[in-house]
């Protein structure tokens, strides 16, 4: 049964995307990792290292958004 009530919080795909936005360029920049598909050029394996990255910073920041949303929501 689903509960017709329960509504995901405002943000929940917002607030990961503009973590994994800012933080896999950081994150890529640590490791040496430089890659622009505008002026580099496309390489297949280099936007599959860029993207990959963002989705899992996004992936995680969106299970810690959410868990953190959880437990804010369950004090009230």
């Amino acid at each position: 049964m689903s509960d017709s009530s329960y509504q995901k919080p405002f943000g929940s795909l917002l607030i990961p995307c503009i973590i994994a936005a800012i933080g896999a360029p950081i994150l890529l920049n640590q490791f040496g990792f430089e890659y622009n598909p505008i002026s580099d050029g496309f390489d297949i394996a280099n936007f599959a290292i860029d993207m990959g990255v963002f989705v899992a910073i996004a992936v995680i920041a969106s299970f810690l958004y959410q868990s953190i949303f959880k437990v804010v929501k369950k004090e009230h």
